[in-house]
């Protein structure tokens, strides 16, 4: 029974990791899209202010979501720690 409690642990753990790693590379990508648009779209005479606006609107509500998401995930790994845990896993 050793052997199988080791394996849940170690499974969860990887998989943590894994999903960590993950939404860390999506949110680099996401700021670096938006750092690059942001700056093309300021810098072009040819975009209405408003479509400027609208586009940083639409950022910042990703970033939003980004952070309601992370603190879910974080909140979800912490729930299931507890639970490994209480069950000596």
């Amino acid at each position: 029974m050793n052997e199988a409690t080791s394996f849940i642990r170690k499974a969860y753990e990887l998989n943590k990791n894994g999903v960590e790693s993950a939404f860390s590379a999506a949110e680099t990508f996401q700021k670096q899209a938006e750092t690059i648009t942001l700056r093309l779209l300021n810098e072009s005479p040819l975009v209405p202010e408003p479509t400027k606006k609208i586009v940083q609107s639409g950022f910042e509500t990703s970033r939003q979501s980004r952070e309601t998401l992370k603190g879910q995930m974080e909140k979800s790994q912490k729930a299931f720690e507890e639970l490994l845990d209480a069950v000596s896993l």
